[in-house]
Formats: C-alpha cells, structure tokens, sequence
C-alpha cells in the first residue's frame, strides 16, 4: 500500500488505496442524509408497483410498506446507492478503469451511513526513465536467384492441374480412398484416422468409387491420415485394395482409439498427380500484367525486397521497445491481458470443464506470455506518442499515400479510395504517427 487520498464533497466521502501501479482500492462513503432521501425515493417507487388489498394503487402507506416490504426497500437502496457512490468516485478522483470493479464489504444500518469498498484496475501511468542508449541492431536484407526461383515454382503449383495417375501415388499427390473397419463395427469415420481434405484442389464427386458412401480425399504427406494409413494408401495402385494393421498414435483425438490397433480394409479409389504449367512469357502473361518472364522475376524480386525489409523494420521496432520495457520494468493489468487473450483465441464459451476448456485454458496459459509482452509494447509506443504529442496532418497523410502509391505503381488517387472503402483515413494517420515516434527512438540509440 502506497499512498491514501481522501476527497470530501457534499454526500460522498472516498478513500483511495493504491495497492499496485494499476490497482486501486475505493471505500466510499454515502452521508446517512443521502442514505435516507434515496430510501425514501425507493420506497416509493416501489409504492406506487405495488398492489395491497384494502388499498388504492399508488396511496399505500408508507408504514405498511415498511412493514411488509422494508428489507425490499433497503436492497434497492444499497444497489442504487453502491451504483452512483461508485460512479461518482472514479469521477472525483479521475480514474479510467478497466475491466469490471469488485464491490464487498458493504456496511450498512437504517439512519446511518452507507460503507461499501470497490477494487478497480486503471490504466498504468508509465513513468519511462530511459528511452535510448541501446545498442540495436537491423536484420541484414538480401534477396537472392534461388529466392525468386522458389516463389515461381509455388506459382507454377498453384496453377498446375490435377490430372488422374495410374501407379502407386507419392506424397503430394491427391489420393481418394474408402476405409472399413473389420472389427465387427459399422462405424467408418472414427476408425479411419483421416481427415477429410476434399475443399482442396482436385476435389470432385465420389462416383469413381461404385458406391454411395463418402471418400476420403487428401494430400499425401500433409498430416491429414495417421502415418500407418498413409503407408498403406503408398502400396497400392488405383482401384486396389488391402488390409493393414493401423496403430493410432497416443495423442488420437478420438481418445477411444489413441494407443489401439485395428485391422481396416483400405481401398486407394482414386489418384492424381499435378502437372506443373511451363515457365515461359505465356505463364507471365497469365500471373499477371508481365510482357516476358524476366519481367514477373524481376517484380517478384522487388517484392520480396519489400517484404523482408518491412520485415527487418518490424524487428528493430520490437527490439527497440523491448529494450525500453526491460529498462524501465513495469506490470500490466490482468484485466488488459484477459481482455487481449479473448480477442487473439476468443472469451471462453466451454466452461463445462471437460477436453475442450482444458486445451483452451491451456492455451491462453501458452499465449499469456506473449500477450504480455505485445500489450507492454503498445502501452509504450502510446506513452512516447502522448508524451511527444504527435500527430499527423493532412499534409503528412497526403505524403503518405503518395509515397506508399509509388512503392506500388499506384495511382495515389485510388489507393485513397480504396483506403477510404476499408474504414478511412485512420490507419494511415495511425503509421504516420507511430512512423514518427519510431523516428524519435531510433535516433536514441546507436543502430548496427
């Protein structure tokens, strides 16, 4: 406990603990005065709903209400009192909380004062002692052949066609096959340890197989079939069939399986193979506006120098911030990081406790870290901001889009269109100014 005020002003007294940077203690005081007009404000308001034989609505006496409805009357007294005496403090003091406030210890008689405490979470006042002086460093940026080369073969795969194989299918390839248990069960699904992947290239209908039951479809070696599956599906050729022990791996998600083997029968249905499209002008021309090859090499060169440049920036910004989080150490509320959590995996819906809110628990429990450290970042990158009191203007902003349009042989004009659909202009005065407070920090330190 650090430090207590105490503000009086007409029907409300407050005392403030701050126990953390962020966490703060109220107890407020409501005058037994004030207590009093509220309880008799209550009171008859609930006279005039109330409905008592022998008695014209609205003309209940107030002796009979109290005698019949008095502890009514004092729950409905405290919950408004406890409302306003809270809102009114945070107002007096000048406090932001976050997250919802914990109310107890709630004192309270007839004729006499209203006690009650709140536990709040505010946002942290940072008090940033150093900003520069470190010794940094910018990832070095180099695209080579080899680089552009591997970007033009997943070109060519994403517009390679699918095209039925014959023989035995390899990893890659697209395989539809149909799996029966032979342990008794009719159940096919839960005993086939495959995942279905037929929203993927090369998906079409299960007619091949002779029957009405569905196909698996899936890429070979892309973790869609436990391992033994997919090894039998690589010995057989289109149309055969056979039957193999599967072991289901411990960490099966059907936990009934995990550990067990069965005997299935495995049926490859059907395989294809992609063919890959030639890499000429013609294949140019249909990625996008190019003339010639050289020229989409080129650009997918100027790209991926954009791109990792954009990337080593990211890291000195980061770096740049953590240095000053680990130099001027502070906490950040739990309440802000519950808050972050919820948005990155989503607020917890399976409080059931079984399967389902374990993982989750366990990975906002993974993530927590993490969420700390970004929320720690931002919360700095905004005390520079406010501190430098940047902001950006129409000038800057027009600047912004000018030299962001010419990065992409874009007409100015329509990217501030297009930026204008997406929601306005804020994001771009948001990097204009935190362009500018990373201009600030950088030149704080010493940059390798």
């Amino acid at each position: 406990m650090n430090r207590t005020d105490t503000t009086m002003q007409d029907w409300l007294d407050v005392a403030v603990e701050e126990h953390e940077a962020w966490k703060r203690r109220l107890t407020i005081t409501v005058d037994a005065t004030r207590v009093a007009q509220a309880r008799g404000k209550e009171r008859d308001r609930l006279s005039k709903k109330l409905r008592v034989k022998g008695f014209r609505a609205g003309k209940i006496p107030p002796a009979i209400v109290e005698q019949r409805y008095g502890d009514l009357v004092d729950q409905r007294t405290i919950q408004r009192l406890v409302e306003e005496g809270y809102r009114e403090a945070v107002r007096r003091q000048g406090l932001e909380p976050i997250g919802s406030p914990t109310f107890g210890q709630v004192q309270y008689g007839r004729g006499e004062n209203l006690t009650f405490q709140v536990d709040v979470e505010i946002m942290p006042e940072l008090k940033l002692k150093r900003l520069g002086g470190f010794r940094l460093s910018r990832p070095k940026v180099s695209v080579t052949a080899e680089d552009v080369e591997e970007v033009l073969q997943q070109l060519r795969a994403e517009r390679g066609v699918w095209e039925p194989f014959p023989s035995v299918p390899q990893q890659g390839d697209l395989v539809a096959v149909r799996i029966t248990n032979l342990d008794g069960s009719d159940e096919e699904s839960p005993g086939a340890g495959v995942q279905d992947a037929s929203a993927g290239a090369g998906a079409g209908p299960a007619a091949a197989a002779g029957s009405g039951s569905e196909l698996y479809r899936f890429p070979l070696g892309a973790g869609y079939a436990i391992e033994d599956v997919e090894k039998a599906v690589e010995t057989l050729s289109p149309g055969e069939s056979g039957t193999f022990d599967v072991r289901f791996p411990e960490d099966f998600d059907d936990r009934t399986l995990a550990g067990l083997t069965r005997a299935l029968q495995i049926e490859l249905v059907e395989a294809k193979r992609r063919r890959l499209a030639t890499l000429d002008d013609e294949f140019a021309a249909e990625v996008g506006d190019f003339e010639t090859l050289d020229a989409l090499r080129e650009r997918i060169g100027t790209d991926l120098q954009r791109h990792r440049e954009e990337e080593a920036e990211q890291k000195l910004r980061d770096e740049t911030l953590d240095s000053i989080i680990e130099a001027n150490p502070f906490e950040v509320p739990g309440s802000l990081v519950e808050g972050y959590l919820d948005r990155i995996l989503g607020a917890g819906s399976d409080t059931g406790g079984g399967t389902g809110s374990e993982a989750q628990g366990e990975a906002r429990r993974s993530v927590r870290p993490i969420a700390e450290q970004q929320l720690k970042r931002e919360l700095v990158l905004e005390h520079v901001i406010q501190s430098l009191g940047l902001e950006a203007s129409d000038a800057q902003v027009d600047e912004h889009i000018a030299r962001e349009a010419d990065r992409r042989g874009a007409d100015p004009r329509d990217l501030r269109r297009q930026w204008m659909r997406k929601g306005g202009l804020e994001a771009v005065r948001r990097s204009v100014v935190v362009d500018a407070a990373f201009e600030h920090l950088k030149g704080l330190s010493k940059i390798d």
